[in-house]
């Protein structure tokens, strides 16, 4: 059996908040080959909850923590509001940081048939967007197809109408 490498952490939502966070990842400079490659990506870290009288208490899995640490984005997902912050994982401990960090991000209401998304990946299939359901702060999962015209692989992510969604990239 390997050694697995990892950190974990735990916050506490209340009963009415599903907050989910994403690790902020630099993209390696041998893979920025042109403007159309993204410099972050961003990857939602898996996390396990269990129930703490009226709240609940979600616990964080980090796999390869960095010497210098690991970026995060916490999205906390409450009735018609999304809170926006930003960390860091340094050593054993998570920081909030006072100077916000560059975040794209939009409130998306479907009122029409389904709505498509389109965003490009990088070569090795991560993306810099990230559409989320507000209701069950799940990701909207994109579905992959090569585009002939631009010779890359892109993702395409379905919307459906009178939902409200919540996207963000990293810049």
């Amino acid at each position: 059996m390997e050694n697995v490498q990892g950190i974990h952490f735990s916050i506490t939502d209340p009963k009415d908040v599903n907050t989910v966070i994403y690790e902020v990842v630099q993209t390696d400079k041998k893979e920025l080959t042109d403007n159309t490659t993204p410099k972050f990506t961003v990857e939602r870290l898996v996390r396990s909850s269990e129930i703490r009288g009226e709240n609940f208490k979600r616990t964080y899995y980090v796999n390869n923590p960095k010497i210098e640490g690991n970026s995060l984005v916490f999205l906390s997902f409450g009735k018609e509001r999304v809170v926006v912050n930003t960390g860091m994982l340094l050593n054993d401990e998570v920081k909030i940081t006072k100077k916000p960090m560059p975040i794209k991000f939009d409130a998306i209401k479907t009122e029409e048939s389904p709505v498509y998304k389109e965003f490009s990946y990088t070569p090795n299939l991560k993306r810099p967007i990230t559409i989320i359901d507000v209701e069950t702060a799940e990701e909207v999962k994109p579905v992959l197809y090569f585009d002939q015209e631009t010779n890359e692989v892109k993702g395409k992510c379905k919307m459906k109408p009178y939902k409200s969604y919540f996207a963000f990239e990293i810049r």
